[in-house]
Parts: C-alpha cells; structure tokens; sequence
C-alpha cells in the first residue's frame, strides 16, 4: 500500500505553497496521471502518491515555486513544467536502464551461447572470422569456441 497526502500535505513535504500545487493541477492536469501521481478517493479528492511529491519536489528543484504563480494563468510556463518532469523521468529511466544492463546483457549471452538460433550462430562466426583476419583471436571469449567447433565454418 503506497502513502497518499492530501494537498496541504504534499505542499508541506515539498515546500511549495498549496495554492501554486492547486494551481498547477488546474493548469497542467495532462501531466498529473491519475494512479500514477494522483489518486482520487469515494468523495473525489484528489491525493497525491510517492510518485506524485517526487514529480512536485522534481519540478520545485527546476523552478523557484511561490505563492505568485498560483495567480499566473499563463501557458508559458508549461513547457518548462513538461521539461522539468520530463527531464527527471529521463534520468530516472537512464539509472534504472544502466541498472538492469548488466545481468540482462550477461542473460542473452549466456541464452545465446547455451542455445543459439541459427542467425546467432551466425553472427558469432562472423564476429570470430573478423577476430580472425584482424589477428585478435587471442580476444575471444574461451565460450565461443565450443559453438565454433560444433558449427564448423558454414557459409551460406
């Protein structure tokens, strides 16, 4: 079960004044996913989620948020407001990517070595016949050989 604030709340853990969170939720409400960064309970209030102080506290770090933009009703700030979440999602989606790369990459190899497609097999003799010719054999993974010897040196 994830925490949910209401808004006076999330204005206190975020440091951003309640009306200019109002503000922004009126302004921008395409940006503000509901169940992903709002929830709206039996009565229809809306209650933030982790994810939704997260995105607030993003957005604060980019733009310096004062009772004074819960008056401004213009739409030039909503490029920055889409920028600056987009921009925090980006990273957050880059750590978790680089997170992930590692042992996924080592699964595929290791799926690749163990029981490799026909077109996988390929792919490595033709990486080990330019191994090969380039002199730098001595590079070669020693789990590669066991699939060369098995495959042979088959062209099509």
């Amino acid at each position: 079960m994830q925490n949910l604030y209401t808004t006076p709340e999330a204005a206190k853990a975020t440091n951003i004044p309640e009306s200019t969170i109002r503000s922004w939720m009126r302004r921008h409400p395409e940006v503000f996913q509901v169940d992903v960064h709002v929830a709206i309970d039996e009565h229809g209030q809306k209650l933030w989620t982790d994810a939704g102080i997260e995105m607030l506290r993003a957005h604060r770090a980019t733009k310096n948020a004062t009772d004074d933009d819960a008056e401004i009703d213009a739409e030039s700030d909503a490029p920055d407001l889409l920028e600056s979440l987009l921009d925090s999602d980006a990273q957050r989606l880059a750590d978790e990517y680089w997170r992930r790369l590692p042992g996924r990459t080592l699964q595929r190899i290791k799926q690749m070595r163990d029981n490799p497609t026909p077109e996988q097999r390929q792919i490595v003799q033709t990486s080990v016949n330019a191994a090969l010719n380039a002199g730098t054999e001595h590079l070669l993974l020693p789990t590669y050989q066991p699939m060369l010897l098995e495959g042979g040196d088959e062209t099509d």
